[in-house]
């Protein structure tokens, strides 16, 4: 039987049960082929699913759990909580937060409310590992200063065409310079 406990505060659960699930998301490349091939998308979060009793005797317990799902931070976000269980120690879980559904009906036969909800990873080691990693220095082949090369007015006039002109451009060239003269 398992012991849950979120930020040092032990979680009064019967029968406690913890259930680790983690998503290892890919996405199919296939096309329209029967290929396999497939693109990693990362490791996600584990979530832990916790599931137990608490006797209707223990109402106390069964309102502060509904009142942890609720704490948010200063920023308006669901808070984060240390977790303490055998079970997210073995996953290197370290901080959780609640996430999903939190549902307490009556159990068909004892006097308890069958509690379940979900807590997820918060910064995992996949996560800080990332976080850490330095990214990729931007390369680019342009330059930052701004320059301009002045030339005098004769010698454009007496430098050949640096482009080759098509025989259209050149009547077009040759019918500017008369006019402008």
């Amino acid at each position: 039987m398992s012991q849950l406990a979120l930020d040092g505060e032990l979680i009064r659960l019967k029968s406690c049960k913890l259930t680790l699930s983690m998503r290892l998301a890919d996405q199919d490349m296939s096309g329209q082929s029967s290929s396999t091939a497939s693109s990693e998308q990362g490791d996600k979060a584990k979530e832990l699913k916790v599931t137990g009793l608490i006797p209707f005797v223990d109402q106390p317990m069964l309102s502060r759990l509904f009142e942890l799902s609720l704490l948010r931070d200063d920023k308006g976000n669901r808070k984060v909580s240390r977790i303490g269980a055998d079970l997210a120690r073995a996953a290197k879980i370290r901080q959780v937060k609640f996430f999903g559904n939190i549902t307490a009906p009556e159990h068909p036969t004892l006097m308890a409310w069958s509690v379940s909800f979900q807590l997820r990873e918060h910064l995992s080691v996949p996560e800080v590992a990332e976080a850490r990693e330095e990214p990729p220095e931007a390369t680019t082949n342009q330059t930052t200063t701004q320059s301009a090369e002045v030339i005098p007015t004769q010698a454009l006039e007496d430098a050949p065409p640096k482009v080759e002109m098509s025989s259209v451009e050149k009547a077009l060239h040759y019918i500017d310079d008369q006019l402008g003269d």
